[in-house]
């Protein structure tokens, strides 16, 4: 083994033992039920880069396949207990259309719920469209069915407009989530804003807040974080949205520590009334062919 490669792997070691210390050093917290699907979409990090949005397409076709572990500690009112998530996901691209799917199971308490997903990014010079679809199995808390529809055109320079869509069907009611936003792109770097509505059938509708960003510190490594703060992030306890505030913050990083594969690794802490807190350490191992 190489010194690069000790160099490398030390490096990985460090940080996990960090991530992990950086979770464990409060109190323990778990939950029941609940949701969480508009949480997960807050975190999510894919945007098309500057390139390509330019019309700067790549040559040669690349195929991804990711692995994700999201485990994480709940509580809800007085009762504790644990969510985990694990995600596999592949994708391909082709010019300007990255294409992907995955499967989740998420297990919270004694029950595991499934999902399979299908969506692509549609890049354009100056613009992008992205979808996508997807359905649960045994389910007991999560969707039966899922559409997002995204929008993103330049609006100046650097400067993006966005404006998404997300239908998801649940066995007692329908959810609808919009967030139009913007983006904006220095280097291999960007930053993103979305203001959130929330409509849930046969109740109340939510208002939401997101900033996030990517920032690229080296060729290897990648910083990202954000926070979300509004209504319905979760959606627990199923009450009015203005009885169910709450944030989320989450941060980590990618690194690439050969020209193929890379990892990830964070923590998120997210909270909504009247009483729940979620605490989380997430990790992946990303490979491209």
């Amino acid at each position: 083994m190489g010194r690069s490669q000790r160099k490398h792997i030390s490096l990985l070691a460090v940080l996990l033992v960090l991530a992990w210390s950086a979770v464990a050093a409060g109190t323990s917290y778990a939950a029941e039920g609940g949701r969480g699907e508009t949480a997960r979409l807050v975190q999510q990090q894919i945007m098309p880069p500057l390139a390509v949005l330019k019309g700067e397409e790549k040559k040669e076709d690349e195929i991804y396949a990711d692995v994700f572990y999201e485990p994480s500690d709940i509580m809800q009112g007085n009762r504790t207990g644990h969510w985990n998530e694990i995600t596999t996901l592949f994708a391909y691209t082709h010019q300007n259309v990255r294409s992907y799917i995955f499967v989740s199971q998420l297990e919270r308490f004694d029950d595991k719920d499934y999902t399979g997903n299908y969506g692509s990014y549609i890049n354009m010079k100056n613009s992008y469209l992205h979808y996508e679809v997807g359905f649960g199995w045994k389910v007991d808390y999560i969707y039966k069915m899922q559409t997002m529809l995204e929008y993103g055109h330049k609006l100046y320079e650097n400067l993006f407009w966005q404006m998404g869509y997300t239908w998801r069907n649940y066995s007692t009611h329908d959810t609808h989530l919009v967030y139009p936003g913007l983006i904006y792109y220095f280097g291999d770097s960007y930053i993103s804003s979305d203001w959130g509505v929330i409509y849930k059938e046969h109740s109340s509708t939510g208002f939401m807040g997101i900033f996030k960003g990517n920032f690229a510190i080296t060729k290897a490594l990648n910083l990202y974080g954000g926070v979300a703060v509004g209504q319905r992030l979760y959606d627990i306890f199923e009450l009015k949205a203005c009885k169910e505030n709450g944030y989320i913050l989450f941060t980590g990083l990618n690194y690439k520590f050969f020209k193929n594969w890379s990892a990830r690794f964070g923590i998120s802490y997210g909270t909504e009334e009247p009483k729940f807190i979620k605490r989380s350490l997430d990790f992946g191992l990303s490979l491209k062919f």
